[in-house]
């Protein structure tokens, strides 16, 4: 798999922690209309760090689906020669 694809991993982590810095910004501000917004910006980074971890257990799973295949393939190599 190539390194770029790695982005698609760990960019909603990466989302999720700069909307975490933002959301804090708003919420300590002395406008409280200001407030809600901090609110909403840390219910997406909530769903932005739950779509990393669903992104990163994917990868996981495929990299570790890869690897068996890889290893199947090279015992019936190994069977047929």
């Amino acid at each position: 798999m190539a390194r770029y694809l790695l982005l698609w991993v760990h960019g909603p982590w990466i989302a999720s922690s700069l909307m975490v810095i933002l959301a804090l910004r708003l919420l300590m501000a002395e406008d409280f209309g200001l407030h809600g917004h901090g609110w909403g910006l840390l219910g997406s980074a909530s769903i932005c760090f739950s779509i990393g971890c669903v992104c990163k257990v994917s990868w996981v799973l495929s990299q570790l689906n890869r690897r068996r295949s890889a290893a199947q393939r090279q015992i019936e190599h190994l069977m047929l020669h």
